[in-house]
């Protein structure tokens, strides 16, 4: 089983110190195959935050964690439409370091293929594109993983319509080619961010969707940007049968455990089943917000 911290929309600039300093402690005390950030590392995408980002990555990288990100919306400049319509990638290549040398990184060994999309584009402010050469780049590097290789997909936007508070996201530009490619190279996962809420769902339950992947949103670990839940990221236990998504939240003194997403399937199953601990987390759920504690 390999294991995957999962955050988003950080956005250094509009953090809160205190949650920084919290997400490091709970990386020194727990271990993963690697940590992934699906992109809005900043607000504004100004050089001071993205040094911030840095300074938090390197942090993550000494404690013994490897790191994979892919740009967002938010780390393409705001106010200098010029730049942000020209060279939209500039500012992230340009102060991310070893991090923004690959926009479109790939990683595959031990077990697991993990390909990371930039789905940013300059003037695509809401929901994000994967073009028609992303969609071959995908084709090509996921032929290469092995047969029993867990197959992760991880980009900014969301490529369905998931939850944002009350409201539903837009889906992303070029979903039906992008999502028709995920399913013939049979992703197992795909990491995304974007709505600030956490959730998990089965491409066979979303509209345009027959694959065999979950998809596994994270909320925002310690921006002010929250909206409608505590801060969080996720921490994923999985192979290509079985796969456990734990949700680490706020409470206001730690992050802990605040539910769990649990999925299966055999050899001869396309689709993960989710399990009874997925009811019984809902329903704490609904308790502790009952109780005023969420």
């Amino acid at each position: 089983m390999h294991r995957i911290i999962h955050f988003s929309d950080v956005h250094f600039g509009i953090h809160e110190e205190h949650l920084v300093a919290a997400t490091e402690l709970f990386l020194e005390q727990n271990e993963s195959d690697l940590v992934v950030i699906a992109g809005d590392l900043t607000q504004w995408a100004k050089e001071e935050e993205f040094e911030l980002a840095r300074a938090w990555l390197n942090k993550i990288e000494e404690r013994g964690h490897r790191i994979m990100v892919v740009p967002g919306n938010h780390d393409t400049p705001s106010f200098n439409l010029v730049k942000r319509f020209l060279s939209p990638n500039a500012a992230y290549v340009k102060h991310m370091g070893e991090w923004g040398e690959e926009l479109n990184p790939w990683l595959n060994e031990d077990g697991f293929a993990i390909l990371g999309l930039n789905s940013m584009r300059g003037l695509v402010v809401k929901n994000g594109k994967i073009s028609d050469e992303q969609i071959e780049l995908m084709r090509e590097k996921f032929a290469e993983a092995q047969d029993d290789d867990l197959r992760i997909l991880t980009l900014h936007h969301p490529m369905w319509k998931l939850p944002r508070g009350e409201k539903l996201s837009d889906p992303i530009q070029n979903q039906v080619a992008a999502v028709n490619a995920t399913d013939d190279v049979g992703i197992d996962l795909i990491l995304s961010g974007h709505n600030h809420t956490s959730s998990v769902h089965r491409t066979v339950d979303l509209p345009k969707g027959d694959g065999s992947a979950l998809v596994i949103q994270a909320g925002t670990a310690f921006s002010t940007r929250i909206k409608i839940e505590p801060a969080s990221f996720n921490y994923i236990t999985a192979d290509r049968h079985n796969c456990i998504v734990k949700v680490i939240g706020w409470d206001g003194d730690n992050y802990v455990e605040r539910r769990q997403h649990r999925y299966s399937r055999e050899h001869d199953e396309a689709h993960w089943q989710p399990s009874d601990a997925n009811a019984m987390g809902l329903v704490a759920e609904v308790a502790r917000a009952a109780e005023g504690r969420t």
